[in-house]
């Protein structure tokens, strides 16, 4: 616990300081909480999400090819053949 020594102290050094110099301390002291706190979140990022989870079109597009999804595209579209249901010839052979 500060002594009131201490705090008489620290109320002799901030009022000697004048307003400039509170202000110009008080920006410093708020950029460097900022950083702290950019720097924690980026790290934090990086722990939660692993490069291994993270998605991107590029790895859309490989998983969509290797699963074998189809493309929605239109099938009465102009030299398309219509997909058809199997008949009961097919069927029996």
């Amino acid at each position: 616990m500060i002594g009131l020594g201490m705090l008489w102290y620290l109320v002799g050094i901030l009022a000697d300081a004048g307003a400039t110099g509170l202000v110009t301390g008080t920006a410093a002291a708020t950029g460097v909480l900022l950083t702290v706190v950019l720097s924690a979140a980026n790290l934090l990022r990086r722990v939660v999400t692993p490069a291994e989870l993270r998605v991107t079109r590029r790895l859309m597009r490989e998983r969509t090819r290797r699963t074998g999804v189809p493309r929605h595209r239109d099938p009465d579209a102009a030299g398309r053949a219509r997909p058809r249901a199997p008949t009961a010839t097919l069927a029996v052979a």
